[in-house]
């Protein structure tokens, strides 16, 4: 987490990445603590990052930080606490939520306001912070899940704003904005984590892999910090080991095998809240997981259709190119998986008019399907 303003303790000068809010007066507010909970199955994850300041002196305050959070991420609720009383924020453009958010201000209320700045980075603005209160900063994020190829769910989320590479001055506008320093001691606040997973984990063990990514067991592993699971009704718990603390200074990573024997189908089913518009219409996400890798047999049969552009823009290099690409594609096919060409110059033409078994491989195939072309 960071702040934008200096502080002792920093490589340089400019803004800090030391996690605590900052005044516009320069006063700051110690950044308390850091909670990370969610819930995650079918290759989706919800998160809320919650964090807590105070503000110790005897004036009320406007502060400013940055917010790291996955790149593959969307913000879905923000809101925070101060005392007994939470103030939720509602989406809306950019000008007219800063002209809201100023206006609560000059009225003498306490507003927040939250900004992206790039996919994975944030900017969050509070005014008016009483003298001595504590304030809750929450933000709920959607989130994909990365599927890893030995059958498994991997959910990654950051904890620091890193340095980015910002090149000659003045050639990125808000470079003031998005820059830190790089603090050169350990962050005395640490995050705690609770994770409900969902997804049934499978049973039989697969094949034992090594390496960056591959995960070994079939209960839910970080490679990046001690972490403890707990059995719980239709899910498993996941929290950090030791004193249940990770360090702001990587990504917090947890896998979990999901492959199971064959393909799995997982539907997950929801109904908007009472109030809302569409209350008596359900949805539901259907996620298809691929069977674990020692099962597949030599890999599950494939249908590949390439359309191949002969117009006369494509005439000379640029086709020859696209043949060699096509010729690879198909030195790729199995037994088992299907082909069907389709060539366009004023209209379609597809290879003999219907997709054929691509077992046609290896260089006479290839020299077949040139000659098509």
């Amino acid at each position: 987490m960071s702040d934008r303003a200096t502080r002792a303790g920093v490589v340089s000068e400019g803004n800090s990445a030391g996690g605590r809010l900052v005044g516009i007066d320069g006063r700051s507010l110690p950044l308390r603590s850091v909670a990370l909970r969610g819930d995650a199955a079918g290759g989706l994850g919800r998160i809320v990052l919650e964090q807590r300041f105070q503000n110790p002196y005897p004036d009320p305050l406007r502060v400013t930080y940055q917010v790291p959070l996955p790149p593959d991420a969307a913000v879905s609720g923000y809101s925070f606490r101060i005392g007994e009383r939470r103030v939720v924020g509602e989406v809306d453009r950019l000008a007219a939520a800063r002209e809201r958010f100023e206006q609560a201000l000059a009225e003498g209320r306490t507003a927040g306001l939250l900004e992206q700045d790039r996919s994975s980075l944030f900017t969050q603005e509070i005014g008016n912070i009483p003298p001595g209160a504590e304030v809750a900063a929450e933000l709920v994020i959607d989130q994909r899940l990365r599927w890893l190829e030995e059958g498994a769910w991997e959910w990654r989320f950051p904890t620091v704003v890193a340095p980015r590479y910002l090149g000659a001055e003045g050639r990125v506008p808000d470079a003031g904005r998005v820059s830190v320093d790089v603090a050169d001691t350990p962050m005395t606040v640490a995050a705690s984590l609770a994770l409900t997973i969902r997804d049934t984990l499978p049973t039989a063990s697969p094949s034992p892999h090594r390496g960056e990514g591959r995960v070994r067991g079939q209960a839910p592993e970080s490679p990046s910090h001690a972490i403890a699971t707990h059995p719980a009704p239709s899910a498993i718990e996941v929290t950090l080991a030791d004193d249940g603390r990770g360090a702001l200074d990587r990504d917090l990573v947890v896998r979990w095998p999901a492959a199971q024997p064959d393909v799995a189908a997982i539907l997950d089913t929801g109904r908007p809240a009472e109030d809302r518009a569409h209350a008596d219409v359900a949805y539901g996400l259907l996620t298809l997981t691929p069977p674990r890798p020692d099962e597949r047999r030599g890999g599950l049969p494939r249908d590949l259709i390439v359309l191949l552009d002969m117009s006369g823009s494509m005439a000379g290099q640029p086709l020859t190119q696209a043949r060699r690409v096509v010729a690879r594609l198909v030195e790729a096919l199995g037994d088992a998986d299907r082909l069907e060409l389709i060539a366009f110059r004023r209209s379609a033409d597809a290879m003999e008019g219907a997709a054929r078994a691509g077992h046609r491989r290896g260089p006479a195939g290839r020299d077949r399907v040139a000659r098509r072309a």
